[in-house]
């Protein structure tokens, strides 16, 4: 199957992981906004010395992994770039849960620390209503093996870089997993924000070039199934992010149209990505 080896200078490594709780989580909603919440928690507190992120006026911000991986908007440069990683997807299990924490060239020389932390602050760290959860075992999302393991790495693993495969033929259906969250108010909604988030990738952490010419879409919209779906943030349920799910047909699909979706399937369309949203797949 021809697989998407290289898209303007961008690597995406997989961290597959296990959470093991001593008992069944009791989580209601979308599981995106919680794991943001305790995977930022423990990066923060393992590693600032303050007890609230100062990030704008510390010293130490140039090589900390808090603001270099989780907000790199408070550094210095564009404050508009996007995180260097995002959380692709989650399955509860009977006791735990498992979910995969997807990080980008960037943020791969903090990936140990990052575990490291979640390690060893996750049991203080409350989820949904509980404590005492633990990591259980990191995976390779590309390899499937094990990389860390009871609070360190594995010796001799190594994370590989995923290569998405590319669709097969002209015509897909694009099932939207979890909801895409865009400005764009075109007909063809994956569209405009897939080509606006990969070219934001692709200043921040690629070669910088266009990622398409300015022309029509790499591909025809035929049919577009959607219904608004809104996601509760919080305990507040008036705040909320808004987005759309649906199934979208799409024909005459050409080369470049088929590197973008590849390029997606593992960066996501749209805003929130680092809370999971704008997952997709697709059938032939």
């Amino acid at each position: 199957m021809p697989r998407l080896t290289d898209f303007h200078g961008l690597r995406v490594y997989g961290l597959d992981c296990t959470l093991r709780n001593p008992q069944p989580l009791t989580l209601r909603g979308y599981y995106g906004g919680w794991l943001r919440g305790v995977l930022g928690h423990a990066l923060f507190r393992g590693n600032c010395v303050y007890p609230e992120p100062r990030c704008a006026e510390c010293a130490l911000r140039g090589g900390c992994p808090y603001p270099q991986v989780f907000k790199p908007h408070l550094l210095p440069g564009p404050d508009d770039r996007l995180p260097p990683y995002l959380l692709h997807h989650w399955n509860p299990l009977p006791t735990g849960l498992r979910f995969s924490l997807l990080l980008l060239n960037p943020a791969l020389g903090y990936a140990e620390n990052w575990l490291r932390q979640l390690d060893r602050f996750l049991p203080d760290l409350e989820i949904g209503g509980q404590r005492g959860a633990r990591l259980s075992e990191v995976r390779d999302l590309a390899s499937s093996q094990v990389a860390f393991h009871a609070g360190q790495f594995v010796p001799g693993a190594r994370l590989n870089p995923l290569q998405p495969p590319l669709p097969a033929g002209e015509r897909l259906t694009v099932q939207l997993l979890t909801p895409l969250v865009s400005k764009h108010q075109h007909a063809d909604p994956l569209w405009g924000a897939l080509r606006t988030r990969l070219q934001r990738l692709v200043n921040a952490y690629g070669d910088g070039q266009p990622v398409v010419p300015p022309e029509t879409a790499p591909w025809r919209l035929v049919a577009a199934r959607l219904q608004p779906h809104t996601v509760v943030q919080g305990l507040d349920s008036r705040r909320g992010i808004r987005g759309v799910r649906g199934e979208l047909e799409l024909a005459d699909l050409t080369p470049l149209g088929a590197r973008l979706l590849a390029a997606g399937r593992y960066l996501h369309a749209g805003g929130e990505a680092t809370l999971g949203f704008g997952r997709y797949a697709w059938a032939s």
